[in-house]
């Protein structure tokens, strides 16, 4: 099946464009789109392009109506983004306990606000490391589906001014490759689906292509793992972007 798993609509806030996201959707041919708008967190107090407070439920209604309403045309359903932390989790299990989701992604944005970590004092080297390290703190804690843009660092070095961290030449080292097949051993062990992520083709932040970097996607290719698509969405015209990049390396 032609599936786009991964996609913010911001629901609540912005309910068009659940309709366009849709839309857009079945005009590519795609069989389903899912909704995976980002878990709100209260230790950050941010609700930006996030589920509101307290409205996980309604979202989840929100996309259930959506998916009744479009059912003779694409299959629509309810999934979950959310930035693993291992002191959250007891707020990650509230929030699931809110609605029933086809898919819940472990993400790790160690950039935003409540999660601050020192990056004047990091190198770029040491940045990577504690992104994965994150990443298999959520693998191991058995909360997610799909892991999704587990290279995310490279946004943030591209974010020099905001995030300054001393640029050491970084590359993946055999320390960061340890790490990474750590995390894919522990993926496997629980069968959760590595993402293939879009959004770096039409952000062109760096030239390494889509999410994860075609390096990581080798060392990936060691281990027995599902793969899946995202678009990473946050307008319509986003939704679907390079399927075809995907079906040229995976032939779903």
């Amino acid at each position: 099946m032609k599936i786009d798993g991964h996609t913010h609509p911001n629901l609540l806030k912005v309910p068009s464009q659940g309709d366009d996201f849709i839309r857009r959707a079945a005009e590519l041919g795609f069989d389903s789109i899912i909704f995976t708008d980002h878990m709100p967190f209260t230790v950050t107090g941010d609700e930006h392009d996030r589920i509101p407070f307290g409205m996980v439920s309604d979202y989840c209604l929100a996309v259930k109506e959506l998916s009744e309403k479009y059912r003779n045309i694409i299959g629509v359903a309810c999934g979950i983004e959310i930035d693993y932390r291992k002191s959250c989790e007891d707020e990650i299990r509230e929030v699931l306990s809110c609605g029933s989701f086809v898919r819940v992604l472990g993400s790790s944005h160690l950039n935003i606000k409540g999660f601050s970590i020192p990056f004047g004092k990091l190198t770029r080297s040491e940045y990577a490391a504690r992104v994965i390290e994150n990443y298999i703190d959520a693998a191991d804690s058995g909360l997610f589906d799909v892991m999704t843009h587990i290279d995310v660092y490279r946004w943030v070095f591209s974010e020099s001014e905001t995030y300054p961290l001393a640029d050491d030449g970084f590359y993946v080292n055999a320390a960061l490759e340890n790490l990474l097949r750590h995390l894919f051993l522990s993926m496997e062990k629980r069968n959760i689906a590595l993402e293939y992520n879009t959004s770096p083709l039409f952000k062109k932040f760096d030239s390494d292509g889509a999410y994860p970097a075609r390096e990581i996607l080798n060392i990936a290719s060691d281990y027995t793992l599902r793969y899946t698509y995202g678009s990473d969405a946050h307008a319509a015209h986003h939704v679907g972007f390079a399927y075809d990049s995907f079906e040229k390396i995976f032939k779903p």
